[in-house]
């Protein structure tokens, strides 16, 4: 299992969450996705973190490869200028399940 991390930064917090919501079935319909959380930061207004359970980096691979995410970014494209994103993978895990 692989974690994708994307943190986003955008000027239009409310029409972000729209957004995510919107597309949400668009990447949940994606082989290998194992599901996903959208975090919104306390303390920086603007400032969003989506991680994102793949199968496998070739699946996340995939997935932006498919017309389905030329959809995800037709939506969620101005929101993702300066997006940062990057893969990690589990080294330890302690009351927290990633596994289901």
């Amino acid at each position: 299992m692989i974690l994708e991390i994307a943190d986003f930064r955008t000027n239009d917090p409310a029409d972000f969450e729209v957004g995510m919501e919107e597309v949400k079935d668009v990447i949940a319909a994606a082989d290998g996705y194992q599901g996903h959380t959208v975090q919104r930061s306390v303390e920086t207004p603007g400032r969003y973190v989506l991680v994102v359970r793949w199968e496998s980096i070739a699946h996340h691979q995939a997935f932006r490869a498919s017309d389905a995410f030329q959809t995800w970014v037709g939506r969620l494209g101005p929101h993702r200028d300066g997006a940062f994103v990057e893969h990690t993978e589990t080294v330890l895990s302690n009351g927290w399940d990633l596994s289901s």
